[in-house]
């Protein structure tokens, strides 16, 4: 009822637009189309082709696909700092050994200078990090396909005033369904979060904190025995909804199985980050760390040097047109190899260990959406390594098989005089399993990435993107892959 509830408004904002356009002082309407193909040597997509697409590239190879879109902003006035209105659809189709038609994007929002409400589905990275070079945020990195939501927030962000702009929050609260799956219906998510910016946005130094917070929580499973669930359903009520917006364990024992008595209710994943900006003379430098945690040893910091770290430096735009300029470099590492322990008995220490990221013991496809992992793509489904991986020896069977991993990352963007663009993801990693199922050995993984946008006049004006992709190491199954695809855009106002 909740999902037909959301559909119904989404479409109800959507034709308003038209009254709504005829009225506003500013308005612009745009459409895009593309067409492309992709080719691998293996039958296995290689993972910088598919990784991190909003889990609209097919696993499998070959495969064919066209992508439609169109977006629209309407507003009362020219100044920006009025009412507006807004949507945004995308329709993807992939043909090839498993056909898909998916609809990443489609939602529609309204609102008031700097603060809107957003329903439906929207691309987004969460977390302090790089969104163009990254190998990928800890908890949303825009992996998977995003979730339907309900979402209220604000855009970017914005000075608080009283504090002569000293101090600016970016902040938003959402609800959201997940879809169903064989272990989990109607499961729903809980999802927050509050950055805050110390600086003047013309100030050459300014430091970032915040925190990102994800539930999935509610309910109801044919898989999940007493030990787990209360005759298979999970907490679901309203009074669980506030114990979970707040991560409070239940003062009350009744109706409760043992896992919900110990833990608080839901899945929760998320992070806590900090970092730095410095303007220089003719670049940018960002620095950054998420600490993740999915319990409150990862909140305390038991868990460390568990998290994302990156620097990324970004060239200040400049008259001079070289043969090449180099525009961004980005480095990271990930380390996820502490969890606080590898195992949970907690003898002397305060907190439990062994936080297994991703899995979860209720929630049994992990921190997954629609068969794509949520957070960073450098923790692994069991689907997606190599079969020698998948079913190692342990004390239980889960659906993260790999979630001890240590990986260097660059990433690096530029364009030539000739107007191309081009931009490049080099990522190597050693793997080792999960605690409960190590995989007994260090499993060694390079993935790399070249892509090329040309800029053409055919059409009026449109682009030709190309891309090679690799995949050489033991995690992975070995692989040479391409993609092609012709993208136009039109603008009306």
């Amino acid at each position: 009822m909740m999902r037909t509830s959301l559909v119904g408004l989404f479409f109800l904002l959507l034709v308003s637009f038209g009254s709504y356009a005829q009225q506003s002082g500013s308005s612009s309407i745009q459409y895009s189309a593309e067409v492309g193909a992709m080719a691998s040597s293996a039958r296995r997509t290689p993972f910088w082709l598919r990784a991190n697409q909003f889990g609209t590239v097919p696993l499998v190879a070959p495969a064919g696909t066209i992508k439609l879109g169109t977006s629209a902003l309407f507003r009362r006035d020219t100044s920006g700092r009025g009412w507006f209105l807004g949507y945004r659809a995308e329709v993807v189709a992939n043909a090839g050994p498993r056909n898909q038609l998916l609809l990443p994007e489609a939602y529609a929002n309204i609102g008031y200078r700097s603060v809107e409400l957003v329903v439906g589905r929207r691309k987004e990275v969460l977390g302090l990090v790089d969104t163009t070079l990254s190998s990928g945020s800890y908890a949303w990195s825009g992996n998977a396909i995003p979730i339907p939501k309900i979402q209220i927030g604000t855009r970017g962000f914005v000075p608080l005033h009283f504090t002569r702009d000293l101090i600016a929050i970016n902040a938003f609260f959402a609800h959201g369904w997940f879809a169903n799956t064989d272990s989990i219906r109607n499961s729903y998510l809980h999802q927050k979060g509050v950055y805050g910016r110390i600086g003047k946005p013309h100030w050459k130094i300014k430091f970032y904190g915040g925190i990102l917070h994800n539930v999935q929580w509610g309910g109801e499973s044919a898989y999940l025995g007493t030990g787990h669930s209360t005759s298979g359903r999970l907490p679901s009520s309203f009074n669980d909804y506030l114990h979970i917006i707040v991560a409070k364990q239940p003062a009350s024992t009744d109706n409760i199985s043992n896992h919900d008595l110990v833990n608080q209710f839901g899945n929760h994943v998320g992070s806590i980050d900090m970092g730095a900006e410095i303007a220089f003379s003719h670049w940018d430098a960002l620095a950054y760390y998420q600490h993740p945690f999915e319990d409150k040893s990862g909140v305390a910091l038991v868990n460390l040097p568990d998290g994302l770290y990156g620097l990324k430096l970004k060239r200040r735009a400049t008259e001079s047109s070289p043969f090449f300029q180099l525009n961004q470099v980005l480095f990271e590492y990930l380390t996820t190899m502490s969890q606080s322990g590898s195992t949970l008995d907690i003898g002397s220490r305060l907190y439990e260990g062994i936080d297994d990221y991703f899995n979860n013991f209720q929630y049994l496809n992990g921190w997954t959406y629609q068969n794509q992992i949520l957070g960073t793509p450098f923790i692994s489904r069991r689907q997606d390594v190599k079969t020698d991986w998948q079913n190692r020896p342990g004390t239980h069977t889960l659906a993260i098989v790999n979630n001890r991993v240590q990986l260097l990352h660059l990433g690096l963007a530029g364009v030539f005089s000739s107007g191309v663009q081009i931009q490049s993801k080099l990522s190597l990693s050693r793997n080792y399993g999960i605690f409960r199922s190590p995989f007994g050995q260090t499993v060694r993984q390079f993935s790399g990435s070249v892509w090329l946008t040309w800029p053409l006049t055919w059409l009026g004006g449109s682009e030709l993107q190309t891309a090679i992709a690799l995949d050489q190491g033991r995690l992975y199954t070995n692989s040479v892959g391409g993609w092609i695809s012709l993208r136009k855009t039109w603008n009306k106002r």
